[in-house]
């Protein structure tokens, strides 16, 4: 789907997947649709896998993408800004209703992707950092769709 693996972190909170679509040279006028694409790929994969899942946010718009670090081994390239920050926030928002295996996208994700993908408007939530509540929105598998 060229979208890129930034970053694998374990730590306490478990483990956390970043990858990013967009970046060039592979940017695409349907990103939102490919990131979400491959979220629905990624779960219907771990479904195989007995007691395996993971929730996932993704949220679409401009952040800061290159190289940081201040010395010459502690340099990674990494994406930072607001919707970095509100992709997180998102991928957690399931469990604070103890639900598991799910993708939620904000409204800006899912005015891209609407012409390739069907969602269920999950209600207004409250982020830290915003100050209004933001619209979420489910994205609905194309292959449960049919059933």
């Amino acid at each position: 789907m060229e979208g890129s693996l930034n970053k694998l972190v374990m730590d306490d909170k478990g483990s956390t997947l970043i990858c990013i679509w967009g970046l060039c040279p592979f940017s695409h006028e349907d990103d939102a649709a490919r990131a979400i694409l491959t979220a629905i790929n990624i779960r219907r994969e771990l479904l195989k896998i007995e007691k395996t899942w993971c929730n996932m946010g993704i949220s679409t718009g401009e952040v800061f993408s290159g190289v940081v670090g201040t010395s010459g081994s502690r340099k990674e390239f990494s994406v930072l800004g607001d919707y970095v920050n509100l992709a997180a926030r998102i991928m957690y928002w399931p469990k604070k209703y103890k639900q598991t295996g799910k993708i939620y996208v904000d409204y800006q994700t899912k005015k891209e992707a609407d012409p390739f993908i069907n969602f269920l408007y999950k209600g207004h939530c409250e982020f830290k950092g915003k100050s209004i509540s933001l619209p979420i929105f489910e994205p609905i598998d194309p292959m449960e769709e049919s059933l």
